[in-house]
């Protein structure tokens, strides 16, 4: 691995790829030309390639050569054919970062077969603006200069999370599937206020910044969620009843439409 900022390589160009190199060159925008990106002739690459101002090659091999961390973006189905093809390329100088969903370090390093450093990553969607979640787990070698280097990469993507491989099903659920059920949630929360007169932009902001300031109390504060639901469902208080209703219950428009009638009170 090269002294100077690496040079990484993605084999690969699906959403996750896309996703990652969106969030490199929005947090250093000179990464783009550090950046090398190829698939299987879908065009995807070479659109991105052009779009963000990255390297393109329709070759496996010639990324492969050219990069200091190669990252590999394919269907975990592809994982060892795609390894396989190249790993006469792949020298103990160069590092493997895999985001492939289920593909342990062992396997990987199985497939190698050469004393090359192993990775294991698993992001979801916020990677996009620098606020992804990445649970990260290396393989046989760690405190290493290549580790620090991918790392320092991987850390301009978001909250990097170091987990034990047999914890990675776990995190997958929490942080890999979280994005999808919050984003029911923040739907349901847009359509209840639509319902209750408000427009698309004032219930989306209101929801969006109720969800961000509530996660920094939580973070910043370290307040445990029983704590800060007691805060706001005190005894007495207008939201409390519809608490009580809907505890148990998937959100929908009626929790928040329940709420704002209890708080709305008497008419003035």
């Amino acid at each position: 691995m090269s002294a100077t900022a690496p040079s990484l390589g993605l084999l690969g160009a699906g959403n996750m790829a896309t996703a990652m190199v969106n969030g490199w060159v929005r947090a250093d925008p000179e990464m783009a030309g550090r950046i090398l990106i190829t698939d299987r002739r879908s065009g995807r690459a070479a659109a991105l390639a052009e779009r963000l101002g990255l390297r393109h090659t329709p070759s496996n091999a010639e990324l492969v050569e050219a990069s200091d961390i190669v990252v590999l973006c394919v269907k975990p189905v592809d994982v060892e054919r795609v390894l396989r093809d190249v790993s006469e390329l792949i020298t103990p100088g160069k590092a493997i970062a895999s985001v492939a969903a289920g593909v342990r370090t062992a396997t990987l390093e199985t497939i190698l077969d050469v004393d090359a450093p192993v990775f294991r990553f698993m992001p979801n969607v916020g990677v996009q603006v620098g606020q992804g979640t990445l649970a990260y787990s290396s393989g046989r070698f760690t405190h290493t200069a290549a580790e620090e280097r991918v790392l320092e990469a991987f850390r301009k993507l978001g909250e990097v999370v170091p987990l034990d491989e047999r914890q990675f099903d776990a995190a997958t659920a929490l942080s890999g599937s979280g994005p999808a059920f919050l984003a029911l949630i923040v739907e349901a929360f847009e359509d209840a206020g639509i319902v209750s007169g408000l427009s698309y932009a004032q219930a989306r902001t209101l929801i969006l910044s109720t969800i961000t300031g509530t996660a920094g109390l939580l973070r910043e504060e370290d307040v445990p969620c029983s704590v800060l639901r007691r805060m706001v469902t005190s005894p007495g208080g207008r939201p409390r009843p519809v608490w009580r209703r809907w505890s148990g219950r998937a959100p929908g428009p009626r929790s928040s439409t329940g709420c704002r009638r209890r708080c709305a009170g008497p008419a003035s």
